[in-house]
């Protein structure tokens, strides 16, 4: 492996990233957001209303992020070239296959260190929360108890609603009709379902 044109190439990459994380104007993030939406408050808007602009907003964040990171490997590898254990794996010191860099110079793992990293990083990419709210209502599943709360079922039942097509899914199970729920959604005991209507129709 001819160490000058690693090299070269290493600082080719460094240049092209260096260039572009000073040209601030690179990732769009010059103008504040209120500016780039025409709008000069968000707080009257439904989030939704910039969903689009947010999710542009973000993506140029992780890009000019992505650029700090991978300039970061580049040193690293200009380091390891200087140090003399550049294509050798950090993790089994094993030597690193010349096609892997020629593919990748700034690969740091062989290929099995990295399917094994990779593997790890499976669970390591989840949000934490999965970890508190794991199984999911696994702190709210309250069926077959009596209660008030909005539990698993309720929540399933609140979404099969919207999918029933009047005349048609009366027969199907199960009935989703507001008559059948036992949710009793938005009174606390069974005498706060009892209307106005239904009070004076029973007086004498």
């Amino acid at each position: 492996m001819d160490s000058e044109a690693v090299r070269a190439e290493l600082m080719r990459i460094k240049r092209d990233l260096e260039h572009r994380l000073e040209d601030t104007d690179s990732y769009g993030l010059n103008d504040a957001m209120r500016d780039q939406t025409s709008e000069l408050s968000l707080a009257d808007n439904h989030p939704a209303d910039v969903a689009s602009e947010l999710f542009e907003r973000e993506k140029d964040f992780g890009l000019r992020h992505l650029d700090h990171v991978r300039l970061n490997e580049v040193n690293l590898a200009l380091q390891a070239l200087a140090d003399g254990t550049y294509g050798r794996c950090v993790e089994c010191g094993q030597t690193i296959p010349e096609e892997r860099l020629e593919a990748n110079p700034l690969a740091r793992l062989c290929i099995d260190c990295r399917r094994r990293q990779e593997a790890r990083w499976t669970d390591l990419q989840r949000p934490i929360e999965e970890h508190v709210l794991w199984p999911g209502f696994g702190r709210t599943d309250l069926d077959g108890q009596d209660q008030t709360g909005f539990d698993g079922e309720d929540a399933w039942q609140a979404v099969a609603r919207f999918n029933q097509r009047p005349g048609y899914d009366q027969d199907v199970e199960p009935h989703l009709e507001r008559s059948y729920l036992d949710d009793n959604e938005g009174i606390v005991d069974p005498v706060d379902s009892i209307s106005n209507e239904m009070y004076r129709a029973q007086r004498p």
